[in-house]
């Protein structure tokens, strides 16, 4: 059985009785968490300055310009401001949030 927790325009959170995962679907990427893996991962995105990093990485050639590490030196998840606030919004209905900052999520990325 499927238990969705929140849902906006462009993903959903949800957890399944049968693996016991929070399952996290945003546009085209999916994640598989524990429930403290979720809540790292969830409280990451709501600590992040959007504004902050688009200037920042303003002249990037990426169109996205919020850079988040997915645990691997060659896979990030690009994002503009209109979808951090999304997935701000998103994550901030789940209850689930934490303050510890799970260590593959630690680093900021700056393309100048």
């Amino acid at each position: 059985m499927v238990k969705i927790i929140c849902k906006s325009k462009n993903g959903q959170v949800f957890k399944c009785s049968t693996c016991k995962l929070t399952h996290f679907e945003y546009k085209n990427l999916n994640f598989n968490f524990t429930n403290e893996e979720f809540k790292h991962f969830s409280n990451y995105f709501l600590n992040l300055d959007g504004l902050q990093w688009e200037l920042k990485n303003a002249n990037c050639f990426f169109k996205r310009k919020i850079f988040v590490p997915a645990g691997l030196n060659n896979f990030n998840i690009l994002l503009n401001n209109n979808e951090l606030l999304e997935l701000k919004s998103l994550f901030s209905n789940t209850d689930m949030s934490s303050q510890a900052a799970l260590s593959m999520f630690n680093c900021n990325f700056s393309n100048n």
